[in-house]
């Protein structure tokens, strides 16, 4: 039924790719009201620190869980969310929080990828 022929990791990224787009891009330009200024503050930081946070590490973990360590999976946030600050927000300077969900990606991707290499392990 897969038409496409794509690999397992292939509709991983795309999963997190959407999804990324979603809530980096998606979501703030309906809470600005296509403004690029989002006059509530408060939803503002919940998207930044716990929200987007929260959905990379998921994302990063599961597919950690299910494919093993991947590069790509950890770097996927950062480009995509500075797509959004230079779209939406005329490149306002949060870069540091593209480079804070590459981190947490990478640190969740390389424990579940322990996690599966270990069971693994006690399978065999």
């Amino acid at each position: 039924m897969n038409k496409l022929n794509l690999t397992p990791l292939s509709r991983k990224l795309l999963l997190h790719t959407v999804v990324y787009l979603v809530l980096f891009l998606v979501i703030p330009y309906f809470q600005s009201g296509g403004s690029g200024v989002m006059e509530d503050l408060g939803s503002w930081l919940l998207l930044l620190v716990l929200v987007n946070p929260t959905a990379v590490l998921i994302l990063a973990a599961d597919s950690g869980l299910k494919l093993g360590f991947n590069l790509l999976v950890c770097l996927l946030p950062l480009p995509l969310f500075v797509l959004s600050i230079y779209v939406l927000f005329d490149g306002s300077g949060a870069l540091f929080y593209g480079i804070l969900y590459s981190v947490i990606a990478l640190i969740s991707n390389s424990i579940a990828a322990s996690v599966r290499r270990r069971k693994k392990g006690e399978t065999k």
